[in-house]
């Protein structure tokens, strides 16, 4: 694990491997409600990208900027498929790591919209999240995160080098959250 600071960006970058197992938060949604992780976009079936033709990186300078800072990690989704397809909605997210699971919750505020990604094109979504400090509640030392892009069922892993962030799973406004595809 390696902690995220001014100037070495996040350098993991890799690529990662689609799941054929479905995770905790199995297929992100177009609502923007907080409730569960699955549901239906606006996106024709035919239309929409799977995960089997995605692939998924750490964007170069995620992370906090310094030891203790929150942090946004951006997730790149590249469209590795022959044709266009639309994404509409929240990715669902766990973060994995010291034998837990955390299913994070939605940034309401941002409201999603349809993305198309063109063949060899590339969209993401922001991971805000809280780093733990000793003393400010449960540690939880993340080593993996487990995506699932909106009104899709397989999820895909990417590695997490960042700091360990504060579980608050149990929180009603946790300050770790995903925002949606294509947000700022």
């Amino acid at each position: 694990m390696s902690n995220a600071s001014s100037g070495d960006g996040a350098s993991s970058g890799s690529s990662t491997t689609a799941d054929s197992g479905n995770s905790a938060s199995a297929g992100g949604s177009s609502d923007s409600s907080q409730g569960s992780s699955t549901g239906s976009g606006a996106a024709a079936a035919s239309d929409r990208c799977h995960t089997g033709d995605l692939s998924f990186a750490v964007a170069p300078g995620s992370g906090a900027q310094s030891v203790g800072s929150a942090g946004g990690v951006v997730i790149k989704m590249t469209n590795n498929g022959s044709g266009a397809c639309t994404m509409n909605g929240y990715p669902g997210v766990d973060l994995v790591g010291g034998g837990k699971t955390w299913s994070l919750s939605r940034q309401t505020s941002v409201s999603p919209h349809a993305v198309t990604v063109k063949p060899g094109g590339s969209t993401s979504f922001t991971i805000t999240y809280l780093p733990f400090t000793e003393g400010s509640g449960q540690k939880l030392d993340v080593k993996t995160v487990v995506v699932t892009p909106p009104n899709e069922t397989t999820s895909a892993k990417v590695a997490w080098d960042f700091q360990p962030v504060l579980l608050q799973d149990g929180a009603t406004h946790p300050g770790t959250f995903v925002g949606p595809v294509g947000g700022k």
